[in-house]
C-alpha cells in the first residue's frame, strides 16, 4: 500500500513543468561555417510541447504537478526525467514513442527506473482535461494543454524545452540532459 508521501513523490515524479518560452531562435551563421557550428546554436531538446499534471487527487483537482513533454520526436528518441525525493533519492523516469494520436489523445511508453528507455515499458494515453487513474493507482493524470497535438501550426502551441515542476528535477534527451 502506497502512503500520501509516497504517492506524493511519485506525482512529482510523473509530474512536470510549466515553462511556456517561447523557443529560442537559432543564430545566424555565415556561409562558410561548418555544420557543426551552424547546429551548435540550436537547442536539440526543444520541441513543440504538450502538458500533462498529475497528483494523488482521483478527480484531478488541484494544481498537481505539471510535465510538459516533447512531440514530434523519432520513436526511437528518449525522454527522461529526474527527481530526488526528501530523503535523498534519486529516481528515474524515461519514455519513447511519445506521440500524438489521430483522435486528438497523447501517447507514450514509460520506463521506471532509467533514463534510457531500457526494460519493461508501460504504454500510456491521455486525452484533454479527461482525469484518469495513472501507475501507480493512487496516481491521476490529465492532458491540460495538447494544442501541438490538435493545432500543430497554431500561434498557442508553445514550442521549448520541456520541463517538470519537481524542485530539482532534470529533463534528458537521449541521456543527455537538455538545459532550459
Amino acid at each position: 500500500m502506497f502512503s500520501t508521501r509516497t504517492a506524493t513523490l511519485v506525482a512529482l515524479l510523473t509530474g512536470g513543468c510549466g515553462d511556456d518560452s517561447a523557443q529560442d531562435e537559432p543564430a545566424e551563421t555565415d556561409s562558410l561555417s561548418s555544420d557543426t557550428q551552424a547546429t551548435s546554436d540550436v537547442n536539440p531538446c526543444h520541441a513543440p510541447l504538450v502538458r500533462l499534471q498529475t497528483g494523488p487527487d482521483p478527480d484531478c483537482a488541484g494544481d498537481g504537478n505539471a510535465h510538459q513533454w516533447p512531440v514530434g520526436l523519432e520513436p526511437e528518441d528518449c525522454h527522461g526525467w529526474s527527481a530526488t525525493d526528501p530523503q535523498g533519492e534519486a529516481h528515474l523516469n524515461s519514455a519513447n514513442d511519445i506521440r500524438c494520436e489521430a483522435d486528438g489523445s497523447f501517447s507514450f511508453t514509460q520506463f521506471a527506473g532509467t533514463l534510457d528507455c531500457s526494460g519493461s515499458g508501460v504504454t500510456k494515453t491521455f486525452s484533454l482535461d479527461v482525469c484518469q487513474q495513472d501507475t501507480p493507482p493512487v496516481l491521476y493524470t490529465k492532458a491540460v494543454d495538447l494544442t501541438c497535438c490538435a493545432s500543430p501550426t497554431s500561434p498557442d502551441c508553445i514550442t521549448g524545452t520541456p520541463t517538470i515542476t519537481v524542485p530539482g528535477g532534470e529533463i534528458y534527451l537521449n541521456t543527455q540532459a537538455c538545459s532550459p
